[in-house]
């Protein structure tokens, strides 16, 4: 959705000659609705400062009183991937309303101003989406074991070949796949039809036993590029190079499945793919040894997309190359409704990547990352390159990275990094000094090695506080080592940090005594799960700074610093039994 709202823009008399102002705005995006979270773009033209703020206030419809939420983030034309294939981030501001209920109408009003002049304001009324379900279907179809009983039986709508099957499907169908394996024929089993909105064509696992689809060691076991509301649901899915190739698929459903002995699960780079939802599946690749690292291993990822509106939550994904990751290797399209906007990966559980757990890269704007438990991996959030944000990395834990919690590289712009626990092998932050545009808060970094900070930001709107770092038992001593273009700077305290730089005046020193259980893990070392639940007491308790819609519901005289707030519910990672 999108709008032009010059209208409501006030501009000053006599424009600066800089073009300080804003001269007027452009086009307003509403972005696709996801189930917790709204996204909003507003465009501009002026401002070449990049001094202009964007605030966000939410209310349910019928509500009374407004409610605040982070605000905008200044996209200000930041260069971005400079050693590979340079691009220019537009002009525009843009932010996300979070943790929102489910198909549930909302008053969003957002507004601008420019101390240099201009403001302007709008309020637009949008649903988050529901959780996909299938009504009750038009026609029942069924795919037997040759010789079964009923398939021996002289009735329509049964077969013995899913190929038969799909052959047949047509809107408002659902598909029984009875239990035993069932093999594809051919390369893939091809699905050219599509549902609707009212009428999607739903497969799934009959209830009457185990329900296998194996692929034959062939490319696709499931082809449904370009298909529309396709539901997948309760199937075991095995045996091929891509278990669902979707290259611009839109509102694919694959939910309650098992996909297994494959080299990708879920696969599409195209942006005309649109509002997946992958929940509550698990999905294991072939790699038998995450650690140490091989060059090739036989699988890659467990789900790489592109596009917008895609929702991946409640999945256990492990031994891939990466976990869950945006990724298409291009440049965003000039065709601002065609890049990837508007797509959240929240409550996974993750475990043994060679690479990365979840990849943001090539992701644009408003891209929500939270929630996540990831645990032994080389990396753990990466962002290399990430093309204007906001890219939110919000309460996720990682822990026994054997190399980088957090990749930032390639000069990715747009961060949010907000209340992760992160727990490292080997350093706790370090990365190449080529990220920009972040602001980090109420983080915690515990590391085993080296510098508690070995990177840097030479971002004006790069900001650093309330943040905790372990100091490494080194033994020369190393805490901070700050590095701008080809300057570094070493810092042996934070006090010393903050008056060199203005950044952590609030930031303090922690160490593994903050958590009830958590001890330095092992590189290589593989942990089943872990507990990152804090110690009351420590120096991490009411150590944070408030942030709307993050930590609204904080106890004490402060946020805590990390994942989880002190007493509070450990979230549910992984899959769900209801």
């Amino acid at each position: 959705m999108k709008s032009q709202l010059l209208l409501s823009l006030l501009l000053l008399a006599t424009p600066l000659a800089a073009e300080d102002s804003i001269r007027e705005t452009g086009d307003f995006f509403v972005d696709p609705p996801t189930l917790e979270s709204l996204g909003f773009r507003w465009y501009l033209y002026g401002d070449d400062d990049g001094d202009a703020t964007g605030e966000l206030t939410f209310r349910q419809t019928g509500e009374e009183i407004w409610r605040q939420a982070l605000p905008m983030r200044r996209v200000n034309r930041e260069v971005v991937n400079w050693d590979y294939h340079p691009y220019a981030c537009e002009n525009l501001l843009a932010g996300s309303v979070l943790y929102l209920e489910p198909d549930t109408e909302y008053e969003v009003r957002c507004r601008l101003a420019d101390p240099d002049g201009g403001e302007a304001d709008t309020t637009v009324v949008v649903r988050t989406r529901a959780a996909p379900e299938y009504p009750a279907p038009q026609r029942t179809l069924h795919v037997y074991q040759p010789g079964h009983k009923e398939a021996r039986k002289p009735k329509p709508r049964i077969y013995t070949s899913l190929n038969q099957a799909f052959s047949h499907l047509q809107p408002g169908d659902e598909l029984l796949i009875h239990a035993g394996v069932h093999f594809t024929k051919g390369d893939s089993l091809t699905v050219d039809r599509s549902g609707t909105a009212d009428a999607p064509i739903v497969i799934r696992a009959a209830g009457d036993g185990k329900s296998f689809v194996d692929g034959n060691g062939g490319r696709a076991i499931f082809d449904i590029r370009n298909t529309d509301h396709l539901f997948f649901e309760n199937l075991i899915v095995r045996n091929g190079n891509i278990a669902f190739r979707a290259d611009g698929a839109s509102h694919l459903t694959v939910r309650r499945c098992t996909i297994v002995d494959v080299r990708t699960g879920l696969y599409s780079y195209s942006e005309h793919s649109t509002n997946w939802y992958i929940a509550d599946n698990v999905i294991t690749g072939r790699n038998a040894e995450w650690y140490p690292r091989e060059s090739d291993p036989p699988s890659h990822t467990g789900v790489n997309l592109y596009g917008r509106g895609h929702v991946v939550c409640h999945n256990r994904i492990s031994r891939f190359w990466d976990g869950i990751a945006i990724a298409n290797y291009g440049k965003p399209l000039s065709d601002l409704s065609l890049q990837a906007v508007a797509i959240d990966f929240y409550n996974n559980d993750l475990s043994e990547f060679v690479d990365d757990a979840i990849e943001t890269d090539y992701g644009c704007h408003n891209v929500r990352i939270y929630g996540n438990r990831i645990r032994n991996t080389h990396a753990g959030l990466s962002a290399q390159p990430t093309y204007g944000g906001p890219i939110y990395l919000i309460r996720n834990q990682v822990y026994n990275a054997t190399a980088l919690p957090l990749k930032l590289h390639n000069w990715c712009t747009g961060l949010e990094i907000y209340h992760n626990s992160l727990v490292s092998a080997g350093q706790a932050f370090q990365s190449y000094p080529r990220w920009q545009n972040a602001t980090l808060r109420n983080n915690l970094f515990l590391g085993a090695s080296r510098y508690a900070v070995e990177t840097g930001s030479p971002h004006p709107r790069t900001s650093l506080d309330f943040n905790g770092y372990r100091r490494t038992d080194d033994p020369e001593g190393r805490f901070i080592k700050w590095i701008i273009g080809d300057q570094e700077a070493r810092y042996a305290a934070l006090d010393e940090f903050a008056a060199a730089t203005g950044l952590e005046a609030h930031g303090v020193e922690i160490d593994f005594d903050i958590f009830a259980k958590v001890e330095p893990p092992e590189a290589g070392k593989t942990y089943d799960s872990v507990d990152l639940a804090l110690r009351p007491g420590t120096a991490a308790i009411d150590a944070g700074q408030p942030l709307p819609n993050i930590n609204d519901t904080f106890a004490g005289n402060g946020p805590d610093l990390g994942c989880c707030e002190a007493g509070s519910a450990i979230p549910h990672y992984g899959p769900r039994t209801d």
